[in-house]
């Protein structure tokens, strides 16, 4: 073979393995690994395979995105609330509103059927008069 056609290939970092499959690292390369995480920037393609949700500095935020996500639910629901009483109070007031005029209208027609002329007009027809002498003013004079 040619010098020329021969690729080489350079690994920016060595993972020591661990002896059996089922044994974990010890704690020198933990620590080594753990200031690696530190060190290294976060690429697109960490993010897409996954590699990202086993770093420390994730699983450390995870408690605080946990509880963000907790309170936007909270202020999300919140919301819902407030606009859905905004919406009862809109229409509770319409009510009120028509409710007022029906009371007037309703005072405003006793009122036309209350008067002296109209029970006279209404009781025409059962032969009842209205009366032609004005009412008299009883006073009662003081015994003391």
């Amino acid at each position: 073979m040619d010098e020329e056609n021969k690729i080489e290939v350079e690994f920016a970092e060595e993972v020591p393995l661990a002896e059996s499959p089922n044994e974990s690292l010890n704690d020198d390369a933990a620590d080594s690994a753990e200031t690696a995480d530190k060190g290294k920037r976060v690429r697109f393609s960490d993010i897409i395979a996954g590699r990202i949700l086993g770093t420390k500095t994730f699983t450390g935020q995870l408690k605080l995105a946990i509880l963000v996500l907790i309170y936007s639910f909270v202020l999300i629901a919140n919301r819902y609330n407030i606009e859905s009483l905004t919406i009862e109070n809109k229409r509770l007031q319409y009510e009120i509103d028509e409710l007022r005029v029906r009371q007037i209208q309703n005072r405003c027609d006793y009122m036309n059927a209350t008067m002296f002329t109209e029970v006279a007009a209404k009781l025409r027809p059962t032969g009842i008069k209205e009366g032609t002498t004005p009412s008299l003013k009883i006073t009662i004079k003081d015994k003391r």
